[in-house]
Order: C-alpha cells, then sequence, then structure tokens
C-alpha cells in the first residue's frame, strides 16, 4: 500500500509535532502526521487496547508501528475521529493489542 501523506487528506496541515515515548505516553494524530510526512509508514496489523476506569468509562488505543528503512517504532494513540478515519481508509488488521507481533 502507498501510505503518502495524501492517503490520509493531511497535506493541507500545517503542523510539525514531535513524539517521542519516554516524554509522552501517548502521541496525538498530529504527531502521526508529522511522522508520515517524514517518510514513516503504518505496518498493516494495529493493536487495540480497550482501558476501563471507575464505572463504564473506557477509552480504545490503537498502538501503530510505524517503520521507516530500517528504523520501528510503537506508537500509541488515543483513539479520536481523525485516527479512526486513518485506521478505516487503509488495509489495516485490528487485533488485540496483545496478539501484536
Amino acid at each position: 500500500m502507498n501510505n503518502t501523506s495524501s492517503n490520509y487528506h493531511m497535506d493541507y496541515f500545517d503542523v510539525t509535532q514531535h513524539w517521542h515515548p519516554d516524554s509522552e505516553q501517548y502521541a496525538g494524530g498530529d504527531a502521526l502526521v508529522t511522522l508520515l510526512t517524514q517518510g514513516w509508514e503504518i505496518e498493516r496489523e494495529v493493536g487495540v487496547e480497550d482501558r476501563f476506569f471507575a464505572g463504564l468509562r473506557s477509552i480504545s488505543v490503537y498502538h501503530l508501528t510505524l517503520v521507516r528503512g530500517d528504523e520501528r517504532m510503537r506508537m500509541p494513540i488515543i483513539r479520536n475521529p481523525y485516527i479512526n478515519r486513518i485506521i478505516r481508509s487503509g488495509s489495516y488488521v485490528q487485533v488485540n493489542v496483545d496478539e501484536m507481533k
């Protein structure tokens, strides 16, 4: 699959957002956009983790593996409408985060 920024309708974004796992537990969609424009690609398998809090409150976290050449990184992103659209529009396979390679 060709993961160009135009696939995600983000060419109009005028943002550069740095993210590193040692600085923040979760990344935002803007950090993902920045990495995609820098040549990183999302691997086909996307982990999904549901985190439950007191009562019935929960959030879902996507765990993306990004690859650029021989570099790899795991990026956890809290589910939001923009990230949902990226995942739906690609040929990604959603698996439980514990089942990821």
